[in-house]
């Protein structure tokens, strides 16, 4: 075998190997919030990580992270924490040398109260990822909901034209 073959080779096995730790961050990300576990979630991004939401809420760093979880009175302990699913779908990763980029659909089931189930939110979600220390990190996550004023506009344009 060629060296040229070899190394295109390794490059495509890295590249396979970096799109699934990146899906296992997808999944450890939605584990991590559906049961609460502030540290853990908070670590799966870069010490300067981003959190965009709708509405212009933007949640930054990984102790502002943490909070958002831990927070007594905050959404993710009244409706989230323990009666969630984070449900991503239509999963689409690119790798570039050490950043990356994912973008996919998102939904949250949550459990009511007479043992039955609602979506929560459903969405358009835009990960970004860095490579620090041989980890991938999530370096800032864009969310817009179905059907908001970015959803299937701007938003989408911009992320698929390049």
């Amino acid at each position: 075998m060629s060296e040229d073959r070899i190394a295109r080779l390794e490059a495509e096995v890295r590249e396979l190997r970096d799109q699934l730790e990146i899906r296992e961050i997808l999944a450890k990300y939605g584990f991590t919030a559906d049961m609460g576990h502030s540290r853990a979630y908070a670590e799966l991004f870069t010490e300067d990580g981003v959190y965009d939401l709708d509405d212009g809420w933007t949640i930054e760093g990984r102790d502002a992270l943490a909070a958002m979880i831990e927070d007594p009175n905050g959404l993710h302990k009244r409706e989230i924490e323990n009666r969630s699913q984070h449900v991503p779908t239509n999963i689409l990763v690119r790798v570039d040398g050490d950043t990356a980029w994912s973008e996919s659909y998102s939904q949250v089931v949550v459990g009511t109260p007479d043992g039955g189930y609602r979506v929560m939110t459903a969405g358009y979600n835009r990960f970004d990822y860095a490579r620090v220390d041989d980890r991938w990190l999530i370096k800032r996550r864009l969310r817009r909901a179905v059907g908001g004023p970015e959803w299937g506009g701007e938003t989408i344009r911009r992320f698929q034209e390049g």
